[in-house]
């Protein structure tokens, strides 16, 4: 019997849980498995709610998780949506916020990142972004990549074959790259903003993968700058020629037709899992990309095709609902589960009808087992290197039980910063480490809230108290956990092993006295940044370690997060007050009224010097009478 079906048998679930499934509705939507402290640990969709959550409870699925799954879980939430593809979307955002462990995740928290074209300045900036959902709807993206890195070097041979510039406006003084002959000098008008709009698009269809329609495009232009007599421009565009063909000659022209197709590949090892892509454009292999997956399921059946199929079916989800191109033959090494979701995306988003194939003989079969070989490669190669980054940092808690003399190597670190500029938007930060890696789930920011001036001490005793009062039983505060139904649940944030104070002893002083208050008894020091020095309660020395200890490295490197985490949040929090109108100190006016003012009167100024029937008769009398009593 197996051990799902053991469970169902004996009645392990609970009868409020099982009553709650039955009045689930036969419709699309996304459901979330919460535990018993509120947490989302898995997220899902479904074509019919009803029959697919009931299956969780039939003892009849085999996934190896679901055991787990089902053991913890203590209470379900669902939102209904309006197709099985809206409930991709919703199911794909969910996951990004809350992380669930039993989801397959990619290995860390951040999206696939992508190459931007910005038109949102004069002169379009081009760079890197982890969104495609930008507000300008001319801003393009390519990829996804599997790593900011190949962007990085994708962009430098970009700029290298076609010069692009990193002002945002054009003026008198050219950007770096100018001096660097990468820039063909539209920031200071050396070309109009006309001409260089042909360099990106250029650059656009270099992304895309489109070299022939390039050379043709070069070649037109040789032609009529050299009968204009522009002699220097084609001999611009005759090297930019040259170096695209010696390019084109590099790639491996694996296939004599043309074809697209992508090539997927997948292999598993301890937990994780390796998604090899391969990219065939117009017959050559344009691009090979690896993502490695988080699938902590306890993986204590070994690989299995139920396995790869679940691996294979969330990669085509994710990235073809976020790339910027589809071929028009998808080959996989497993069959697709779902494969009308995966042509839904291709009709929605693209336009296109495409195939998905699990190959048995020719071409296509070779390169599913080469992208086998290499997935298999690559995921042995970093586990190999996780192995000994895992070594590093397991010394490194060791060191801090001992330098520190704590009760037991620490699981769970938490450190704490405070941000402000002469206490004006202050904010506080928490971050996590757990077995000596960030948990970015599990950060949290504070905005101060009852002080305004520069006081440190009274910021980080405000921020402490109301993180101590996640933990405390009396003090629970109620966390929203869900869209759906049951969202008002109430959580307590697990209490750390050790509490790491950004500041010397006036600060942990403060911290010493509120865990004393609140009858906590935590282990606490504080890091001073002056020689890093590790302050103890009730100790006037402090203990200053080499700057090679492994310890300090990881306090360090705690410090230096929480520090980031701060400044950005404060830097948010300037930002928005800077671009704060007088209009939003008017009751009455909402963001609608707002934005119809600005574009119609311009400035604040303006509106307050317009006359009262102009105003009226754009907002009505009610508002414009408003805007004069305040203003």
């Amino acid at each position: 019997m197996g051990r799902l079906a053991y469970i169902v048998k004996n009645n392990m679930f609970d009868k409020k849980l099982k009553s709650k499934i039955s009045t689930l509705p036969a419709l699309p939507g996304v459901y979330q498995f919460l535990n018993k402290d509120g947490e989302v640990i898995y997220v899902g969709k479904a074509k019919n709610l009803k029959s697919r959550v009931g299956q969780y409870f039939s003892g009849h699925d085999d996934r190896p998780q679901l055991p787990y799954l089902m053991r913890e879980a203590a209470d379900v939430t669902y939102t209904v949506a309006a197709s099985e593809l809206e409930s991709l979307f919703l199911e794909n955002t969910l996951i990004k916020k809350y992380l669930p462990r039993y989801n397959i995740l990619l290995r860390d928290d951040k999206n696939f990142a992508f190459i931007k074209i910005d038109y949102s300045t004069q002169i379009p900036q081009i760079g890197y972004a982890r969104k495609t959902d930008a507000e300008n709807p001319k801003n393009k993206f390519f990829g996804p990549y599997s790593a900011a890195h190949k962007i990085r070097s994708t962009l430098n041979l970009v700029r290298k074959i076609f010069p692009f510039c990193a002002n945002k406006t054009v003026g008198t003084r050219p950007c770096f790259y100018y001096y660097l002959h990468r820039c063909p000098g539209v920031c200071i008008g050396k070309i109009s903003l006309e001409e260089y709009q042909l360099q990106l698009d250029r650059i656009s269809w270099f992304l895309a993968g489109n070299t022939a329609k390039i050379r043709r495009e070069l070649k037109t232009g040789m032609k009529l700058c050299a009968q204009k007599k522009h002699f220097e421009t084609a001999a611009r565009l005759r090297d930019q020629l040259q170096t695209l063909t010696l390019l084109d000659e590099r790639q491996n022209a694996i296939l004599p037709k043309p074809v697209d197709w992508d090539i997927v590949s997948t292999a598993a090892s301890d937990g994780y899992a390796c998604v090899n892509l391969f990219k065939i454009r117009r017959g050559k292999l344009q691009d090979k990309e690896n993502f490695i997956y988080n699938a902590d399921i306890r993986m204590e059946y070994g690989y299995t095709d139920a396995y790869g199929c679940q691996i294979i079916q969330n990669f085509l989800e994710q990235y073809y609902l976020e790339s910027s191109g589809l071929p028009k033959i998808i080959y996989t090494q497993t069959p697709c589960l779902n494969p009308q979701l995966i042509e839904q995306i291709a009709r929605q988003r693209f336009k296109k009808k495409i195939q998905i194939i699990c190959p048995k003989k020719g071409k296509p079969l070779e390169l599913e087992k080469l992208g086998m070989a290499n997935a298999e490669e690559y995921l042995k190669n970093w586990l190999s290197s996780q192995a000994g980054h895992l070594d590093k940092i397991n010394e490194a808690l060791s060191e801090l039980k001992n330098q520190l003399n704590l009760p037991k190597t620490p699981d769970r670190i938490e450190c704490y910063d405070i941000s402000n500029i002469q206490g004006t938007n202050p904010v506080g930060s928490m971050v996590v480490f757990e077995q000596g890696l960030p948990a970015k789930s599990q950060y949290r920011k504070f905005k101060i809230q009852g002080q305004q001036t520069p006081d440190d001490f009274a910021m980080m005793k405000e921020m402490l108290a109301r993180r101590l009062a996640r933990s405390d039983k009396s003090k629970i505060l109620p966390v929203r956990h869900s869209l759906g139904e049951g969202g008002n649940q109430k959580s307590l944030w697990p209490l750390p092993d050790l509490m790491v104070i950004d500041g010397g002893k006036g600060q942990l002083g403060v911290a010493v006295d509120l865990l004393k208050d609140k009858n906590f008894k935590l282990p606490v020091v504080g890091l001073a940044k002056r020689i890093e020095e590790i302050f103890f309660p009730g100790n006037p020395e402090p203990l200053v370690l080499p700057h090679d200890n492994p310890g300090l490295q990881l306090l360090q490197r705690l410090r230096d997060e929480a520090h980031r985490f701060g400044i950005t949040f404060h830097r948010q929090l300037r930002s928005k007050q800077a671009v704060k109108s007088a209009l939003d100190n008017i009751p009455g006016i909402g963001p609608k009224t707002k934005k119809l003012l600005k574009q119609k009167f311009g400035t604040v100024a303006k509106i307050k010097t317009t006359p009262f029937d102009r105003l009226s008769a754009v907002v009505g009398e009610r508002i414009a009478e408003l805007i004069q009593q305040n203003l």
